[in-house]
């Protein structure tokens, strides 16, 4: 996925890529778009990964990344540490979900992704086609869980990180985590076993 930022910046100096997000952010306020690049590049992936656990669709999950993208571009306060940034970064993403929820029921699911020919054109092989099923079932059932417990699959089992840092960004408490973890887990085996009848 390729998201671009036009912020219409003067041409850039090199920016050295070992510079922290902080600085990086900084340098973007102050109209250095080798900044903006490198902080584009640096969380774009992550961002449109989670926004497309979280909403099943390449276009909306571009759209939620290109909104956070700019709102981590425009973002003033700062942030005190690293994690606290990846935080807000994960935070923003689940928050930009929250809205579009409110402003819309849950949409049914279309399919994740249509299953890829191969570079030559032929079909995928069967073994392919079943794993891509099994892996798109999956993401389907995912889809249609609550908000909250999506959000919480998605930064615990694809995202992988800790109960207590999805703690942090869900805003709750690791028991909480946990919680919504079991009851996604029970939900996602009743949906995946129905299916298979």
């Amino acid at each position: 996925m390729q998201m671009t930022v036009d912020r219409s910046l003067p041409q850039d100096t090199p920016v050295p890529a070992d510079l922290d997000d902080e600085t990086l952010i900084a340098r973007s306020r102050a109209g250095d778009a080798g900044a903006v690049r490198l902080l584009v590049e640096r969380h774009s992936a992550t961002i449109y990964r989670i926004a497309y656990r979280m909403a099943g669709r390449r276009a909306q999950a571009e759209d939620i990344a290109q909104d956070v993208l700019v709102k981590m571009l425009d973002y003033r306060e700062g942030w005190l540490s690293k994690p606290g940034f990846q935080v807000w970064l994960r935070r923003a993403v689940y928050n930009r979900m929250v809205d579009i929820h409110r402003k819309q029921r849950p949409w049914a699911f279309i399919g994740i992704d249509t299953v890829a020919e191969k570079e030559d054109g032929a079909p995928a092989q069967d073994a392919v086609l079943a794993a891509r099923e099994d892996e798109n079932q999956v993401a389907a059932a995912v889809l249609n869980l609550p908000l909250r417990q999506r959000m919480a699959v998605t930064l615990c089992f694809y995202e992988q990180m800790s109960l207590a840092e999805a703690a942090v960004v869900l805003k709750v408490s690791v028991g909480a985590v946990e919680s919504l973890l079991h009851r996604a887990k029970a939900a996602l085996k009743r949906t995946l076993l129905d299916n298979e009848e």
